[in-house]
This record gives structure tokens, C-alpha cells and sequence, in this order.
């Protein structure tokens, strides 16, 4: 069963390459005045079947008692890859068969990622391993950012797109500073650990 569940992750990763080929020719054929749909629906489909494996994934992992540190940090990074690869080209492939998302919105979204990325980093660098706790405001800034990528699939009205994107947005930068604050939080708590382990270790430094 551990093979059929890094088979689920692996098609992740493979489905984003089959995503951005569909996607471009669908581009190119409504651009050339031709019928884009038998493309565009097999990138839809790729989309979908990511967010498919990724339920999957976790179910058989509960389900089978195959749960562990490994798979959810692949798992994770899978995510955050396909999550990359479709905000990206749904912002900078702009073309009449996916409504465009906003150039401010992939700054935004994936600013905050870089800078919690680098945080962590940091951190556990200075500090060690922390234990990140996946919180209800994370979930929902990422749920906001697939319904961003889907409403641009779908290619709903452009003028959802500001709302929907400002709101994403300010939730995915307040659920980052909670997690940066977090961090630190937990990086003071291992710094006074280690002082009072050195303080008991050695009377003459209390």
C-alpha cells in the first residue's frame, strides 16, 4: 500500500507538466482563432485530478495507519509546487481561454511563501527542528487560494477576481504573520530550555 500512496504523490507532480502543455496549446488555438475546448478541458481535468490525488492521498494514509513525517513534508511540497505552477501560469500566460489572475495577487501570495520559507529556515537553523502546527486559518487561505486557480480555469468573470483575490490576499499574509509569530514563539521557548539546562548543569553559572 506504501507504493500506491507515493504513486498518488508521484502523479501530482506528474500531472502539473501535463497541465502547462494542455493549457499552452489551448492558448495558442484560441488565439489562432481555433477550438481550444479538447485542450482545455484535458488541462481542467490534470487540475482536477491533483486535487483528487491529494484527498486520496491522505484518506489511504489514515485509512492503512501509513501516516508519517516524510510523506506529509512530500506530500506538502507536492502541494506547494502544483499550487506554484498554476497561479504562475494562470498570471503570466494571459489569452482568451483562462480568465487572468492579477499580477499583484502572485506577488502577494507567493511573497508571503518565500518569506515564510526563509523564516522557517532560519529558525530551524538557530534553533532546530520546530513543530509546525497546521491551523484553521492556514487551511482556509489555501482553499481561498484553489478558489482563485479554479475561477481562472473555469474562466468565470473577471470581476470576481479582485474581490476574491484582495480577501485571499489579506488572509494569507495575517495567517502567515501568525505562523512567523509562532515560529519565533517557539524558538524563545527553545533558547530558555537550553538556558536552564545549562544553568542546572553547572551551579557556578546560577
Amino acid at each position: 500500500m506504501k507504493m500506491v500512496l507515493w504513486a498518488v504523490t508521484l502523479w501530482r507532480l506528474v500531472a502539473i507538466p501535463i497541465f502547462l502543455v494542455a493549457a499552452t496549446q489551448a492558448q495558442v488555438l484560441a488565439r489562432s482563432g481555433l477550438d481550444p475546448s479538447a485542450h482545455r478541458w484535458t488541462a481542467i481535468a490534470a487540475m482536477l485530478s491533483i486535487g483528487a490525488s491529494d484527498i486520496l492521498d491522505g484518506w489511504i494514509a489514515r485509512r492503512f495507519d501509513l501516516t508519517s513525517q516524510v510523506g506529509a513534508t512530500v506530500d506538502a511540497v507536492a502541494d506547494k509546487i502544483a499550487q506554484v505552477a498554476f497561479v504562475a501560469y494562470l498570471t503570466l500566460d494571459v489569452g482568451p481561454v483562462f480568465t487572468a489572475i492579477p499580477l499583484w495577487f502572485l506577488i502577494i501570495v507567493f511573497g508571503r511563501d518565500l518569506t515564510l520559507l526563509v523564516g522557517v529556515s532560519v529558525l530551524r537553523l538557530r534553533y532546530g527542528p520546530l513543530h509546525v502546527v497546521h491551523r484553521a486559518h492556514g487551511r482556509v487561505a489555501t482553499l481561498l487560494i484553489v478558489g482563485m486557480i479554479l475561477w481562472s480555469a473555469f474562466a468565470l468573470p473577471s470581476w470576481g477576481m479582485a474581490p476574491l483575490g484582495a480577501l485571499t490576499a489579506i488572509l494569507s499574509v495575517w495567517s502567515a504573520t501568525i505562523y512567523a509569530l509562532d515560529g519565533a514563539a517557539q524558538g524563545e521557548a527553545i533558547r530558555a530550555a537550553a538556558r536552564v539546562r545549562a544553568g542546572g548543569a553547572d551551579p557556578a553559572t546560577r
